[in-house]
């Protein structure tokens, strides 16, 4: 049972599909409250037929991580277009809905299927556009507020819709479907304003400094006071009397429906405004978490910087003392070095290729330094080189092995590196000869790696070290979240 959830689980994560199938189910149970028979049959034989009717739109989303990643840019977009666009058009024009229905409504169904799908599909593409582009930010920016104000918008439009395209007998102009739009949302603001009296007083304030008991005779006021207001209020909305939309289109102000609507309205509010409460809270403690964490971040990345200047420092003051002659190219690559350590270090995230070129600069400006046999090999097998990680990951790892290790041998030494990548994962090695005990993992250096680690990729790593006679390995293994 465990595997099979794990399975459902991961699928839902990476597939959109389901959301599609969640939508011609719905329109599935539509058409029996539409003329047919209500029945597990009729169920399941519409939504079969339905998703037939849109089988290109549903392999696409099946497939569509396949179709991005690994067919070009136009490409994909044309079999979007097809899938999305052209085919549903071309089979509403061979009349293929006939085989839904016969009578006008299967044209109906088609249609709304069609449209519920791509509203489904744009929604999707502008969540992805969220992680990356400028529209995020303007959703990041919508309040809670503003949302249900966005969204009683839009539910008064396409109600007027479903109604219209549900009922052959509105007889509905522009005019006429504007004024009834303008209804329906002035209804909803009306019971919007017993939602923020709710949220806004008798939760907030009222609860939270007389208690439940008075809590509940303020929610039990409320109603009393303000119910016949705005049920009379509402019945001089002209398209009420005109429609059955509203119960109170009678003219009956005080019958028990018309208190009830705003009753259970409140009623059922109250866990999404406990739950919004809960979930601002716990935002903002998630947020100061980390900050918290940025900050002990660059308090780490400072104690790195002054450790690799001053060992660098050191190389270059023992060549100076021999006058080496190699001196002046030393100078320049320290230079580079520094720039990297300066300008790049900052940053949270760097490309692998740049700090494998910064690595193999710093190899060069050892090997340039010291005088004596060393056997070296640094191995790569690196299949996806834009993989991100942070700055100056790997450099602790192979500063020990030449301050431990190499620098006091007197004795034939060596350092093998390797590093090897998938998709998703890296995995670094750093094995090397020593003469010493590391005292403490060399201070600050492993232990910072380690908190490092912690803080950018929590379960997300696994690094060890290991110590067997005169060689010393250390391994680091990171998942990505590609």
């Amino acid at each position: 049972m465990k595997i099979i959830l794990q399975k459902i689980e991961h699928f839902i994560l990476t597939h959109t599909v389901w959301i599609f199938f969640a939508a011609i189910f719905f329109m599935s149970d539509f058409m029996l409250k539409k003329g047919w028979e209500p029945s597990w049959g009729n169920y399941l034989m519409n939504a079969v037929k339905l998703s037939v009717f849109f089988s290109p739109i549903i392999l696409y989303s099946f497939f569509r991580n396949h179709i991005q990643t690994r067919l070009s840019k136009y490409i994909s977009r044309g079999l979007w277009a097809f899938c999305f666009v052209i085919y549903p058009f071309l089979f509403l024009e061979l009349n293929g809905h006939n085989w839904l229905d016969r009578s006008s409504l299967g044209e109906v169904i088609i249609m709304a299927t069609w449209f519920a799908l791509i509203a489904i599909e744009c929604l999707i593409l502008a969540h992805e556009l969220n992680k990356s582009q400028q529209v995020g930010h303007f959703f990041k920016d919508v309040t809670l507020e503003q949302g249900i104000w966005i969204s009683m918008a839009l539910f008064a439009i396409v109600y007027l819709l479903i109604g219209y395209v549900s009922n052959e007998d509105m007889d509905l102009d522009f005019w006429k479907s504007f004024q009834y739009t303008a209804g329906i949302l002035i209804i909803l603001i009306i019971y919007y304003f017993f939602y923020l009296i709710n949220h806004y007083f008798l939760i907030t304030k009222l609860w939270k400094e007389k208690g439940l008991i008075y809590y509940v005779f303020g929610f039990l006021a409320t109603i009393i006071f303000l119910y016949p207001i705005a049920t009379q209020l509402i019945y001089f909305i002209p398209m009420v009397k005109e429609t059955q939309i509203h119960p109170v289109n009678n003219g009956r102000i005080f019958d028990d429906i018309n208190w009830l609507v705003p009753f259970f309205g409140m009623l059922m509010s109250i866990p999404f405004i406990l739950m919004v409460r809960w979930f601002r809270q716990t935002k903002e403690l998630t947020e100061l978490e980390k900050e918290k964490s940025a900050t002990e971040l660059s308090l780490l990345k400072q104690q790195i910087n002054p450790h690799f200047f001053f060992n660098t420092l050191n190389n270059l003051y023992a060549l100076s003392l021999i006058k080496d002659k190699q001196t002046p190219e030393v100078i320049l690559q320290l230079s580079e070095l520094m720039r990297y350590v300066i300008y790049r270090g900052k940053e949270a995230f760097v490309f692998l290729h740049e700090e494998v070129k910064y690595i193999e600069d710093y190899l060069e400006l050892q090997k340039i330094r010291l005088h004596k046999k060393l056997d070296f090999k640094f191995e790569k097998d690196i299949l996806n080189e834009k993989l991100e990680i942070p700055p100056l990951l790997f450099i602790t790892l192979i500063e020990n092995a030449f301050k431990h290790g190499i620098e006091p041998s007197e004795n034939e030494c060596f350092l093998h590196i390797s590093l090897f990548t998938t998709e998703n994962e890296l995995t670094f090695t750093c094995e090397n000869s020593f003469e010493e005990k590391l005292e403490g993992e060399s201070g600050i250096g492993l232990s910072n790696l380690r908190r490092r680690l912690e803080l950018r990729f929590p379960d997300q790593h696994e690094f060890k070290v290991e110590e067997n006679g005169q060689k010393f390995k250390s391994t680091l293994k990171i998942q990505f979240n590609v």
